[in-house]
């Protein structure tokens, strides 16, 4: 019989069926997106996004971090989760409250008399918002990332048909909150059919639960506006059409990062968890992982970047040409802050929340102060710029940390990552060369220009990468992982799981 694979080969196969089936989660996501780019404008996206600033500003600043607590959590019993889940429902009607009290006034100070209304029905999206059945935890927490998948794509499917539907017919900002609230209520449903779980109201598991959870309430409200200072900003001291944009981009520019170093954090948590006592191992997956994720998001993030006008005009419409410099930025950005949620999913594992906690303390203070001073002396590219410095700081700052907790190696990071590094070189290199090509044959064909880029720097990245890897004597590395799923679907000799 074949040996069972090693933990981090399970946890390595179940992060790339996290990422790939997040990855087919959110090509839905960016259908949508670019169905509704045509039909909608920047200003129509701005005025949403005024609202959802403020939703998801509650939102955060009321974060306890109850899954983490679930899934770190061994021991939990059925009382833990119903305690989280009557947490969460209390939470969403407060928010909801608080929104409606609010939506009034901040329909003035964001000077934009038609986000009241707007903001009353986030609230009612708020109220629900808790009811989810909290036993689908037990999808990441049991690493049975399948019906994490068919979770997920449950309420993504709903609201991207209910969404792209009401654009279509009435040509109306409206589609996005209806789609919001019909993903919502297909979440409700399809949570309660896939888990058996019935959690109850109570409290009775509470103070353990906070034991946890109180450092991630704290973490949350200061990382809430280090997090959302950005588009209040925006929301306040520039256009509705501009905070569009701005979310726009975002959305666009961090499709490498998002969703690649947030599901294989995901992904690892639990196994974080189950190793924290074997410092060597942790040490070792921490590296890994984070090497993993540069060596995929490096390439896309750049590509992005140097791709940004083509992606634009095919993706969206020529009405969204203001946004091409934004996502340039926003995708350093993105390749940044891809180093986070690894640090952030080890600390968590670890129990020390109280890190993470004080990080945000810290970054909130320089956050705020850089954002208003560019925003205030260099307007709005100006902010643009002051979110990536902002990321760099905070990016360096917890690196530090692990470096200093004896979990990051930079030696052996450099040394998984330097065949990355010239290979990324190589396809800036390639790309620029191609770009002074003009193309008459596919004149008028923008898509297939642009796919032939992508495919071409997808080649030459991969292929400098694999050689410089093979001249190295195929040494244990990111590349020797993923090659090995890629070539032969299993770990070795291992059966995959």
């Amino acid at each position: 019989m074949s040996a069972e694979p090693s933990l981090n080969k399970k946890t390595f196969f179940a992060t790339l069926w996290t990422v790939g089936s997040r990855f087919a989660v959110r090509f839905i996501g960016l259908i949508s997106l670019v169905i509704l780019a045509k039909i909608l404008g920047p200003e129509d996206y701005g005025l949403v996004g005024k609202a959802a600033v403020i939703y998801g500003f509650l939102a955060m600043l009321s974060e306890l971090g109850l899954e983490a607590a679930l899934i770190t959590n061994q021991k939990a019993t059925p009382d833990h989760y119903s305690t989280a889940w009557t947490i969460h429902v209390l939470r969403g009607i407060i928010i909801a409250v608080i929104l409606a009290v609010v939506a009034q006034p901040a329909s003035v100070i964001m000077n934009e008399e038609r986000l009241e209304l707007i903001i009353y029905c986030y609230a009612g999206i708020s109220f629900f918002d808790g009811f989810y059945n909290i036993g689908v935890v037990d999808f990441r927490k049991n690493m049975t990332f399948s019906k994490d998948f068919y979770f997920s794509l449950y309420q993504k499917l709903t609201s991207f048909v209910v969404t792209v539907a009401v654009a279509y017919i009435w040509q109306t900002y409206w589609a996005l909150v209806i789609g919001l609230a019909a993903g919502q209520i297909a979440q409700i449903i399809s949570s309660f059919w896939m888990s058996p779980m019935r959690p109850r109201l109570t409290l009775r598991e509470f103070n353990s639960l906070f034991d946890f959870s109180k450092w991630m309430l704290v973490n949350e409200v200061v990382n809430a506006i280090s997090i959302k200072v950005d588009a209040f900003l925006i929301s306040v001291y520039s256009t509705t059409a501009n905070v569009g944009l701005y979310n726009m981009s975002s959305e666009i520019s961090s499709v490498p990062s998002t969703e690649i170093a947030m599901p294989v954090a995901r992904a690892c948590t639990p196994s974080f968890s189950k190793i924290r006592d074997d410092f060597q191992e942790f040490a070792k997956m921490y590296v890994d992982t984070l090497s993993i994720v540069l060596v995929i998001v490096i390439p896309a993030a750049t590509g992005m970047a140097m791709l940004a006008e083509p992606i634009v005009l095919v993706a969206l419409d020529d009405k969204w040409l203001d946004a091409v410099p934004i996502i340039q930025v926003l995708s350093i950005y993105g390749l940044i802050g891809s180093a986070m949620p690894t640090f952030i999913s080890a600390m968590l594992a670890s129990n020390r929340p109280d890190i993470l906690t004080k990080l945000s303390i810290l970054s909130v203070f320089y956050t705020v102060g850089i954002l208003l001073f560019a925003i205030l002396q260099f307007g709005f590219m100006g902010l643009i710029w002051g979110v990536v410095i902002s990321s760099v700081i905070r990016v360096a700052i917890a690196q530090s940390i692990a470096r200093n907790m004896k979990i990051l190696s930079v030696r052996r990071l450099f040394l998984n990552l330097w065949r990355a590094g010239i290979a990324n070189c190589a396809m800036i290199y390639g790309l620029f060369y191609l770009s002074g090509f003009d193309s008459p044959m596919f004149e008028g064909w923008l898509l297939i220009e642009l796919i032939l880029k992508i495919v071409a720097g997808a080649v030459i990245y991969g292929a400098t990468i694999a050689l410089l890897w093979r001249l190295s004597s195929k040494v244990d590395g990111p590349e020797k992982s993923i090659l090995s799923v890629i070539s032969r679907g299993k770990w070795g000799n291992d059966p995959v799981h």
